[in-house]
This record gives structure tokens, sequence and C-alpha cells, in this order.
């Protein structure tokens, strides 16, 4: 089973699984850690309220909060079907599938809590970047139909032979 405490002296590894540095991870885990600790008090892995106080499991799965959120950013890094993931945690894919409906969750939660999510609405992105001194912006080309009016054309072209491309940020 793949944990933690496996890969997190190999940087390159940790890297490739995670998509961050293991500091970096450490510092999303704080963040992170309470959001669990909220939500498992008052709700089971399963999402129904709990009856009983929670206690930690010799036996169980993804026990640990750092192979937690292992787990759900390697899941988000590699994009891979479930039955794959859970047979590389050591569960069934309906416990994978339970977890990540879970783990998803809370990992939303925290990166709202540490103000990481990117921002989708472009009037509060621009109040966002007006005290920023530097930005830097990621972006794709994606295929679009060929527009029939030659302004339209020359305004989404990118330059790029063969296909008619809309520049997207």
């Amino acid at each position: 089973m793949l944990s933690y405490e496996v890969v997190k002296s190999n940087r390159q590894q940790f890297l490739s699984l995670t998509g961050m540095e293991v500091e970096v991870f450490d510092v999303l885990h704080q963040g992170y850690q309470k959001q669990w600790n909220r939500n498992i008090k008052e709700y089971t892995v399963a999402g129904e309220k709990r009856t009983r106080a929670h206690r930690q499991r010799s036996d169980g799965v993804l026990e640990q909060t750092r192979d937690q959120l292992l787990f759900v950013l390697h899941y988000l890094k590699s994009n891979s079907i479930q039955e794959h993931h859970a047979a590389t945690y050591g569960m069934r894919q309906s416990q994978c599938n339970m977890w990540l409906h879970l783990l998803l969750r809370l990992l939303h939660q925290t990166l709202t809590a540490l103000k990481q999510l990117p921002e989708r609405d472009a009037t509060k992105l621009s109040k966002v970047l007006r005290g920023l001194h530097e930005v830097f912006i990621d972006g794709t080309e994606r295929d679009i139909d060929r527009p029939g009016d030659s302004e339209e054309q020359r305004k989404h072209y990118s330059g790029k032979k063969n296909a008619i491309r809309s520049r997207t940020m």
C-alpha cells in the first residue's frame, strides 16, 4: 500500500505523485487536518451523522491524515480509474469511491479556508490582481469551429498551422 511515510523521502517520486514538494504538502496538510478533525467529530467516513466518538482503528485504511491527503492528491494528479487507484492503496473500488467523495470535499474546504482556490469570477479576479506586482498566467489553446467572418478568424488565429484555436486563459 502506498503511504506518505514510504514516499516522502523520495522527492522526485513525491512530486510525481502529488504535483507538489513535501514542504508545500505539509503546509496544505495543516489546513486539511483541521477540516478532517472538524468533519470526523460529527460525521462518519460514509457521511452519516455520528452516534459515538471516532476512534482510530489499527486495521483501517487511510487512518492517517497525511495518507488521506496523499490519496486524494495522487488521484487528482494521475486521473486514474478508481479500480486502479483502489488497488494501489489496498482497498476495494467501493471504498475508494467513498473516500474520494469525502476527501475531495474536505480538500475543497481546505483550499477555500486557505484562500488558495482559483478565482472564477472576472470582477473578483480584477480586484485580486490590482494589488499584485507580478502575475503568472497559465493558458491553453483549444480547437474551435472556424469562424466564417475573416475578422473573427484573425481574432482567434493563434499563429499555429492547420487549426483554428481559441486562446484561453
